[in-house]
């Protein structure tokens, strides 16, 4: 083997043993996602996190680090969507929201999306498990069910030092195999 090819590999047994040594830390956000369907076909679809490693029983506003929600037509035509909390940062006022992470479930009074007094301004508002409304600020209730709303699936957030490593592993991997190509081009 070339020097070369040996430095590279040398250095890659390193990296992995050193990435190994460290202490990896524990996915801190959860994300999970929702969704709502009315009686008359409008439709709600959004996503919400928190971190999970602080043990939390309920999760409420003051607990999220970010909510966002899509409001569809019957023909699943995007009416609008709304991020009433990003980056742990409440902006929009007018926000209730409750979540149990033991059932894994959303519970109490829910309103979720934006309401500034303009058409195009949609929220869910309600009690969750009694009834759920969709509404607009100039249409009034649009679309209602009897208060249900899934909790679709779930998706931990990769933790940046398995994210890094991947990357820094695949590079390593891109650089070696090139060298090889390389040489084999100069030996024909």
């Amino acid at each position: 083997m070339e020097l070369t090819q040996k430095l590279c590999i040398a250095i890659t047994a390193g990296v992995v043993m050193s990435l190994g040594l460290l202490k990896a830390v524990p996915v801190q956000a959860v994300t999970l996602n929702f969704d709502w369907k009315g009686n008359a076909g409008y439709s709600a679809r959004g996503s919400f996190s928190y971190n999970e490693t602080q043990g939390y029983r309920t999760i409420n506003n003051s607990k999220v680090q970010s909510i966002a929600v899509s409001f569809f037509d019957p023909s699943q035509k995007l009416l609008n969507s709304f991020a009433p909390i990003t980056n742990a940062s409440i902006v929009y006022d007018f926000l209730d929201f409750n979540y149990d992470t033991a059932t894994k479930s959303l519970f109490g009074y829910f309103d979720v999306g934006q309401d500034n007094a303009q058409s195009t301004d949609y929220y869910l508002f309600g009690t969750v498990g009694l009834s759920l409304s969709l509404r607009n600020p100039t249409e009034g209730t649009i679309d209602q069910n009897n208060g249900l709303i899934n909790i679709t699936s779930t998706t931990p957030v990769p933790e940046p030092l398995t994210t890094g490593g991947t990357v820094l592993a695949g590079s390593i991997a891109w650089l070696i195999k090139r060298r090889q190509v390389a040489a084999q081009k100069t030996k024909a």
